[in-house]
């Protein structure tokens, strides 16, 4: 198992971290997540192998780090917004970073990428709604589909809808997308929440 440093904090560290992290985005769109290795990775990161496995069991473990320290960031930043303006600015965080690495998720999340990656993608967007479920609940309604169900569905759809916009080039803002992901999560899943005024 890597080994996990108690100076998580100390900036050599970081640095590490991210060196490797880029080193691995950069070969990901060059060459496709499955054709790397970590000798690729650490050679173009200019980072030793045995530095590598300090921080990483492998190339996989340092995809889905990327991944969950991605999402937890984003997690963070939402809940910020909403302490300070009683309000959740929806997907639109998460549209954000994703646009930041768009050349990465649209291989990531494409038909040549990486399925554990799109499910945790998906099990992670999945969390997220379940705690805005929590939140603001649908109405009672007996007949309506479970819950779990809406969620699985919404999480796929979002992905799909992600996806076409990065295959598209992006032709609408990251805002509009939001907004339009929140119009039908808010239907799928049934978010008792008030839809975000249209984007401009």
């Amino acid at each position: 198992m890597a080994q996990k440093s108690s100076l998580t904090g100390d900036p050599r560290i970081k640095r590490t971290r991210k060196l490797l992290q880029d080193a691995m985005i950069e070969l990901t769109i060059e060459r496709g997540f499955a054709a790397i290795t970590v000798a690729d990775i650490t050679e173009r990161a200019e980072v030793n192998r045995s530095t590598f496995y300090r921080h990483f069991l492998d190339k996989y473990d340092l995809l889905y780090q990327f991944l969950d320290s991605a999402h937890a960031s984003i997690a963070r930043k939402i809940d910020r917004v909403i302490k300070l303006t009683g309000t959740s600015p929806g997907p639109l965080t998460m549209i954000q970073h994703v646009q930041e690495y768009s050349a990465f998720y649209r291989h990531m999340l494409g038909a040549k990428g990486d399925p554990l990656f799109v499910q945790r993608f998906r099990e992670n967007s999945e969390r997220r709604y379940r705690e805005l479920l929590e939140l603001h609940p649908a109405p009672n309604d007996p007949d309506a589909p479970p819950a779990e169900m809406r969620v699985r569905y919404a999480s796929w759809a979002a992905i799909g809808a992600i996806l076409w916009w990065l295959e598209h080039d992006q032709p609408y803002s990251a805002e509009q997308l939001a907004a339009w992901l929140v119009q039908l999560t808010r239907v799928s899943v049934g978010f008792n929440v008030p839809l975000p005024p249209a984007a401009e």
